[in-house]
């Protein structure tokens, strides 16, 4: 037998869908399927001087139609910047790109909250926690020698395995 129950239009209103969508696991489900962990170790000598780089993001790329919810994404981590990507090649769609590539809010906003509601797909898995030790060598400034910088590109190349 169909129960009825008695329920607040606020349910359905699209507004509040858009609140509830953003939970933890929403987060964790958006990230498992279109986000990305990346890193760049980039050495430099300028002759007189060397310099080592090391570029953390976070990020997640939606179509463009669906790229209202990166807004959400952003006010949800109080952090990073939006773009918006057009794409020329056929068959391929504009996009909207969600990034964080500044190492404090990664550090202290990005890294902490995937670690409280870990990932669930082995790959994504995987790439974080390789993000994760690079990031403890960035939090220590560990990348300005040689050594660290090493580290760090061996950590970057098992990553993209």
């Amino acid at each position: 037998m169909l129960k009825l129950f008695n329920v607040s239009n606020k349910v359905f209103n699209a507004a509040n869908q858009q609140e509830r969508l953003l939970t933890p696991d929403y987060i964790v489900g958006l990230v498992d399927g279109e986000g990305y962990f990346s890193v760049t170790a980039v050495h430099r000598d300028y002759g007189s001087y060397s310099s080592y780089e090391v570029k953390m993001v976070f990020g997640i790329d939606l179509k463009e139609s669906d790229g209202e919810i990166l807004k959400q994404v952003q006010k949800f981590f109080g952090c990073g910047h939006l773009y918006y990507k057009r794409d020329k090649r056929k068959n391929f769609s504009d996009q909207f790109v969600y990034q964080v590539r500044d190492h404090s809010s990664i550090l202290n906003k990005i890294i902490p909250f995937f670690q409280k509601y870990p990932l669930r797909i082995q790959s994504r898995k995987r790439r974080f926690r390789y993000f994760v030790k690079i990031g403890e060598i960035v939090a220590k400034n560990g990348y300005s020698t040689l050594k660290g910088f090493k580290k760090v590109q061996e950590l970057v190349a098992k990553m993209r395995q």
